[in-house]
């Protein structure tokens, strides 16, 4: 058990230094703290062949141990958090600032491989604000400006928002290097983002929209409206 959570938490502490201690702790802890569970269940008589006990309180040791983690990185990283957080390991660079309402979610699946949600200030004054309740499931927000998702939004995994061209589109090799354009992107009240879409430069998307999966948003979204696509295009209105 130790192995695997040492190969679920070995990308982020390579990236991000500061948790190497926290990610050493829980390797340590973690097989004393399974024992510790199963003679807890065995002294009550809980021990009996298919029962579910052991596996489920298993299961939410390690969510607990996940969600410890996630917060200590993310006070370690400065990042404001107003009431409760829900996820697991997420990746984070914060040079501006990130500010997230109650009760946000930043989920990583599985455990922070494969679809992993992270958060990028990439300048002092670029900010990232997600408000109450809005969930993000393996999704990437990179920020030179400011990103603001509001209440009661859901992502899906791959999701990737993105306030600016990473790079300049010109010839030269120096040039493409500089500094990129950038805008603000605005994502209203109870959006849902299909997986594996993109939000570009500059977007606002109206309350109660819905982006289809795998689209490319390149304008704003009115609100109360389904979309998708590549550029992405009204498909109907919501009732």
């Amino acid at each position: 058990m130790s192995r695997l959570l040492a190969a679920e938490t070995q990308e982020s502490a390579a990236t991000d230094p500061p948790l190497t201690r926290i990610n050493s702790t829980l390797r340590d802890k973690l097989p004393g703290a399974l024992t510790q569970v199963m003679a807890s269940a065995g002294s009550t008589g809980k021990m009996g062949a298919g029962n579910q006990l052991i596996p489920l309180m298993i299961r939410k040791l390690l969510k607990s141990l996940r969600l410890f983690a996630l917060k200590l990185q993310l006070r370690q990283h400065g990042v404001s958090v107003k009431g409760k957080i829900r996820g697991n390991n997420v990746h984070l660079v914060n040079r501006g600032r990130i500010e997230l309402g109650n009760n946000v979610g930043l989920t990583s699946f599985p455990d922070g491989d494969m679809s992993r949600t992270s958060l990028s200030t990439h300048t002092p004054e670029a900010v990232i604000r997600i408000g109450e309740r809005s969930k993000l499931n393996g999704t990437t927000i990179h920020a030179r400006e400011s990103v603001t998702i509001k209440s009661w939004c859901l992502f899906g995994p791959g999701t990737v928002i993105i306030d600016n061209d990473s790079h300049p589109p010109v010839r030269d090799r120096d040039a493409r290097r500089g500094d990129p354009a950038s805008a603000p992107i605005v994502i209203g009240d109870n959006v849902w983002i299909g997986m594996r879409s993109l939000i570009t430069k500059g977007v606002t998307i109206g309350d109660n929209a819905i982006v289809a999966a795998h689209s490319v948003v390149t304008r704003d979204v009115p609100a109360n409206t389904l979309v998708g696509g590549n550029p992405a295009r009204i498909i109907r209105q919501l009732d």
